[in-house]
C-alpha cells in the first residue's frame, strides 16, 4: 500500500472515532431531561389549581440530574426548586409543586432546566410543561342553604290531643302549623329550644279529632285521638274561684271504678272509689291564686286511663307563643268532656312520677 493511501485511511479512521465519541456524548445528554406532568382541578373558591410532577427522563437515580432553574411562581410548599435532584422516571418518586389560578386564567406553564455530569462533562437540557384550565371552567359554588332540623310529636288523653314542636338549627328556623280537624290552624316559628305547644279539646267524641303537624307547609305527622270508655265516667268544671271540680259517675250497669288524683301544690294523693250507680264530687281549690295541675288516673278491673288538668288564674292571660295570639279553647262546665290544658315540661315529669307511685301502691296492695 502506498504511503498516500495509508495517510488517507489513517485520517478517515480518526474521523470515524471522533464521530463515534461525539454520538456517545450526545446520546448521554439526550437521555436525560426533565419529564414534566401537570394535572388540574377546580378549587373551592371558584378558581383552579395545577399540580406539577417532575422526574428525570432516565430511570437511573445514580446519574440523576439537578434542577438549575424554574420559570414559574409555585406555592411555598412546592418541592420543585433550584438544586433539587430529579428522581428516576420509574422510581415511583417525583418532585411536586402547585400553582393556583383565578377562574378566568385559561392555561398555565412551567419551564425547568437541569444539568447532568458524564465523564467530567456537564450537559444541560430545558423542558416546558403546559396545561389548560379544567374543561368547562370553574365557577364558585354557592354555599349550601342551611336546612331546618326539627323535632315534633304529639299524643292524646281522654279528652284532648296535644302537640309539641321545636327547632334544632338556629341557622334555619322552620315554621310549624298545627291544624285541628275541628278548628282553625295555629302557626308559629319558635327559636331553638323554644317549644311551641298546643292542646286541642275533643268537642264531639263521635266525630273524633285529628291534628296535623306541618313543617314549612309540609305534612310532618298526624296525631289521632282515640276514645276510651273510662273517659266517660268523669267531667270537670273550671271556675275562677273554686278551681277544678271533678264529677265522677258510674252507670248502674257499669263496674266499680277507682279514681286517683294528685294535685301539684301539695303532692297528696286522693283516691275515690265509685260503685255502679253512684256519683261523687272532688274539688281542688286554688292556693294563693297560683296556677296548679291535677294529675289523674282512672282504673277499672279491665282497663286504665290517665291525664292531667291545669288551672290558671282568670285575671292573668296565658300568653300565646304565636305572633298572632289564638283564641283559647272554651272550657265546658258540664258533660262528659274533661278539659285538659297544657302544663309545663316539669309538670309532665311530676305526672309520670305520680302515676308510677300509684301503680306501685296498687301492685303492693294486690300482693298483700
Amino acid at each position: 500500500m502506498n504511503r498516500t493511501l495509508k495517510r488517507v485511511l489513517g485520517l478517515s479512521g480518526s474521523v470515524v472515532l471522533g464521530l463515534a465519541g461525539a454520538v456517545t456524548f450526545a446520546s448521554a445528554a439526550q437521555a436525560h431531561h426533565p419529564e414534566i406532568k401537570g394535572t388540574v382541578d377546580c378549587a373551592d373558591d371558584g378558581g383552579w389549581t395545577v399540580t406539577w410532577q417532575v422526574t428525570d427522563w432516565d430511570d437511573d437515580d445514580k446519574t440523576a440530574g439537578t434542577i438549575t432553574s424554574v420559570d414559574a411562581e409555585l406555592n411555598e410548599d412546592s418541592e420543585i426548586k433550584v438544586g433539587a435532584p430529579l428522581p428516576g422516571m420509574n422510581s415511583g418518586d417525583y418532585l411536586e409543586g402547585t400553582q393556583d389560578f383565578a377562574a378566568d386564567v385559561p392555561s398555565a406553564e412551567i419551564t425547568i432546566a437541569a444539568k447532568w455530569e458524564y465523564d467530567g462533562k456537564v450537559f444541560e437540557d430545558t423542558r416546558t410543561g403546559k396545561v389548560d384550565a379544567p374543561i368547562g371552567g370553574c365557577t364558585e359554588e354557592p354555599p349550601a342553604e342551611p336546612e331546618p332540623v326539627v323535632e315534633a310529636y304529639g299524643g292524646y288523653d281522654c279528652f284532648s290531643v296535644y302537640v309539641e314542636a321545636n327547632n334544632l338549627n338556629e341557622e334555619a328556623l322552620a315554621e310549624f302549623t298545627f291544624v285541628p280537624s275541628n278548628g282553625d290552624p295555629i302557626s308559629y316559628t319558635p327559636e331553638v329550644d323554644e317549644w311551641f305547644w298546643e292542646e286541642f279539646l275533643v268537642e264531639d267524641a263521635a266525630a273524633g279529632l285529628t291534628v296535623d303537624i306541618l313543617v314549612d307547609g309540609e305534612l310532618y305527622e298526624t296525631i289521632t285521638w282515640h276514645d276510651n270508655p273510662l273517659c266517660h265516667y268523669a267531667s270537670v268544671e273550671v271556675d275562677c274561684e273554686s278551681g277544678l271540680t271533678y264529677t265522677l259517675t258510674v252507670p248502674a250497669d257499669g263496674e266499680e271504678i277507682t279514681f286517683y288524683f294528685y294535685p301539684s301544690y301539695n303532692e297528696e294523693e286522693i283516691v275515690e272509689v265509685v260503685a255502679p250507680g253512684d256519683s261523687k264530687t272532688v274539688n281542688f281549690p286554688p292556693v294563693d291564686n297560683e296556677e296548679f295541675v291535677v294529675y289523674w288516673y282512672i282504673e277499672s278491673p279491665k282497663d286504665a286511663a290517665s291525664g292531667d288538668n291545669s288551672w290558671t288564674p282568670c285575671d292573668e292571660e296565658t300568653p300565646s307563643p304565636s305572633d298572632t295570639p289564638s283564641a283559647q279553647p272554651q272550657l265546658p262546665t258540664t258533660g262528659s268532656s274533661m278539659t285538659i290544658m297544657i302544663s309545663s315540661a316539669a309538670a309532665l315529669i311530676v305526672a309520670a312520677a305520680a302515676i308510677f307511685l300509684i301503680m306501685r301502691r296498687r301492685r303492693a296492695a294486690q300482693d298483700w
